[in-house]
């Protein structure tokens, strides 16, 4: 009996938790506006920090989002270069990884790159 209650009492405190702190819900379309808005920071970032002149396009695989305990939003991008997918993550303290993407040249710029967002919107950046 007293487990069933501490069980009941951690799913209660742990699905209001914010109503009891004091926070606010938020919604569905504002937390996909917002990571949407990551994802184009996200991308703006890489493109300075990668700016290879054979990447042709970035695709976002979801909508990212922040793990926790002080990690970064974060999110899936598909990378191509010279017409070979690479798979990244990307995030929005200016760090990345993933797979080992072709080497940079020295003065290299990238040309336009077609970036499609997790919503399949898509923009081209110069």
């Amino acid at each position: 009996m007293v487990a069933t209650f501490a069980v009941a009492f951690g799913v209660v405190a742990g699905t209001s938790a914010c109503s009891l702190i004091g926070g606010r819900p938020v919604s569905q379309e504002e937390t996909t506006r917002t990571n949407l808005a990551n994802q184009r920071k996200v991308a703006s970032l890489f493109l300075v920090d990668y700016p290879h002149p054979e990447l042709t396009a970035m695709r976002f695989t979801r909508e990212g989002e922040r793990p926790g305990l002080g990690v970064p939003w974060s999110v899936n991008v598909v990378v191509t270069v010279a017409g070979t997918d690479y798979n990244e993550i990307l995030a929005t303290n200016d760090v990345w990884g993933g797979d080992r993407l072709p080497e940079l040249h020295p003065g290299s710029t990238h040309g336009p790159v077609t970036v499609t967002y997790s919503d399949g919107t898509a923009e081209v950046f110069q």
